[in-house]
């Protein structure tokens, strides 16, 4: 198999993030632009829609920042690496995203989204993806420095079926894992249902200074023969 290596910045437009000022009235029961942000991207490289939040009134100046299917969203402060594949269903939705992250839109001559977002998540690229990151108190990536990582470009018919085997494989993941979340809320539930009002209370408090009481040790008993 044919492999060519390629910095990211040769095969991708990368995107640096707007400012975080635009964002202060970000708010979850608004009504306005959807905005991606870091808390939305699922452990399986998708975006969870019903946790965006909206901004009111956005300015004209947000456009330049908006995603369509086909872009990858790369968190850049804070858990830096993660990355979301935007899938067909955000197709005009006027989607943009937050100041902590950056947008990557691949040149889909040269590479498959699919297979970009995978081979990004791949934990050895990831963890070099983290190394660039500047170190502070919060950890950062800048734009420059993910342009310069490199890619390995099979050709575009192997990127695809490369992408299409692990692309099912992360949905039958996602599955898994919302099937496990509403378990876990359904076992809270009906755990909470059965003991009702009737919770005991297992804060009482001891009186201040009040020490348990320690038992002595026991001692060894034998048998005396006379």
């Amino acid at each position: 198999m044919r492999w060519e290596f390629a910095p990211l910045g040769e095969c991708c437009d990368v995107t640096a993030s707007p400012s975080s000022d635009l964002f202060v009235d970000l708010a979850t029961d608004a009504s306005g632009t959807p905005v991606v942000t870091p808390a939305d991207v699922t452990r399986t490289g998708r975006i969870e829609v019903s946790t965006l939040r909206r901004l009111p009134d956005a300015p004209a100046s947000l456009n330049r920042y908006g995603l369509r299917p086909g872009d990858l969203m790369l968190v850049r402060l804070g858990a830096v690496g993660r990355v979301a594949l935007i899938e067909e269903s955000a197709r005009d939705q006027g989607w943009v995203y937050h100041s902590s992250c950056m947008r990557i839109r691949p040149d889909t001559e040269r590479v498959d989204p699919l297979y970009l977002s995978s081979y990004l998540a791949h934990p050895p690229v990831a963890d070099q993806l983290l190394s660039y990151a500047q170190v502070g108190t919060v950890s950062s990536l800048t734009a420059s420095a993910v342009k310069g990582l490199g890619v390995a470009l099979p050709d575009l018919r192997t990127q695809r079926l490369l992408a299409g085997a692990l692309g099912e494989m992360a949905q039958q993941a996602d599955i898994q894992h919302r099937m496990l979340a509403r378990l876990d809320a359904v076992r809270q539930g009906l755990f909470t249902q059965l003991l009702g009002e009737d919770f005991p209370d297992t804060g009482a408090s001891r009186p201040e200074g009040h020490l348990p009481e320690r038992r002595a040790p026991r001692t060894r008993r034998t048998n005396r023969m006379s």
